[in-house]
């Protein structure tokens, strides 16, 4: 847990002193598309070419299908959403889609050495997080296309042409990918503490908004997530893994998204950084309890 927090304060601290200079800032940029593209790939490809598809994935699947469809339906009914379109969607957004990958995955190898789980329910969020600002927006984009490029689909895809094509080589794969894992843990969590803003100043102007969203991620969402595990049965490691998941803060990912559609970015932004630190604290009484 220290080399997690370290590695993020590592982060902030690059991006307050080093941050302003060109070189050093494209240099993380560069670290970041390296994490995106190859590393983040490299792991879903090991995951999938060490197990398949299993049963508990129409499980996991239907959990985050239907925790999605429930969160849309129910956000865009509450009162305190109902002012500015901009304000709405962007708190419906960083309500319904968390950080899986850049904080979700670091806990989940630290916590349970595991990610199996959190595999298959963040390819399905990485999809519909593409795809539902795109419907909202109506920027009249082929969405299919931008589906078709987040790389994670073709670490998945290459993984399951191993397992059911050719087993025998994963073997020899298996060396090579398995470091993957840490160094995805500790370079996401690098990276989340270069590029999360150090603001607090607009959750104060929209402060109703802000308190809705922290109801759905800290209440709304695990207690979601608690009742469909009920109904969609999978293994207790994998039931573990979704619940942490459902405790996690907007993923930075929604503020890129905002500041496309202009859905008020500076306020993603200010909540994502202060749930971000609330999540920690979370995960710090997890592993105090536990241990």
């Amino acid at each position: 847990m220290i080399l997690l927090f370290g590695f993020m304060g590592l982060g902030m601290l690059v991006h307050s002193v080093l941050g302003k200079y060109k070189l050093v800032d494209q240099a993380v940029h560069l670290f970041n598309k390296f994490i995106y593209y190859i590393l983040l790939p490299a792991v879903y490809f090991d995951i999938f070419a060490r197990r398949g598809i299993v049963v508990a994935d129409l499980s996991i699947a239907m959990t985050c299908l239907i925790y999605i469809l429930v969160s849309f339906a129910v956000l865009f009914k509450i009162p305190t959403l109902k002012g500015e379109p901009e304000v709405r969607y962007g708190s419906i957004i960083i309500s319904t889609f968390q950080n899986n990958v850049f904080l979700g995955f670091p806990v989940l190898l630290l916590l349970y050495g595991n990610i199996d789980a959190a595999a298959t329910y963040s390819l399905i969020t990485f999809i519909f997080n593409v795809l539902v600002p795109g419907l909202i927006g109506r920027r009249g984009e082929n969405l299919v296309v931008k589906i078709l490029k987040l790389p994670i689909i073709y670490g998945f895809a290459g993984g399951i042409l191993i397992h059911y094509g050719v087993p025998s080589i994963y073997p020899y794969l298996a060396p090579i990918l398995t470091p993957t894992h840490s160094m995805l843990s500790y370079g996401a969590i690098f990276i989340l503490g270069y590029t999360i803003p150090l603001t607090m100043k607009y959750i104060f102007v929209y402060k109703p908004q802000f308190l809705t969203v922290t109801f759905w991620r800290f209440l709304a969402s695990p207690l979601i997530h608690y009742a469909l595990l009920h109904v969609f049965p999978m293994p207790s490691l994998y039931q573990a893994e979704i619940m942490v998941l459902s405790i996690m803060p907007p993923a930075v990912f929604n503020t890129v998204i905002a500041r496309i559609y202009g859905w008020k970015p500076e306020f993603t932004a200010s909540t994502t950084f202060v749930l971000t630190m609330a999540s920690m604290a979370i995960v710090v009484g997890i592993l105090f309890l536990g241990g």
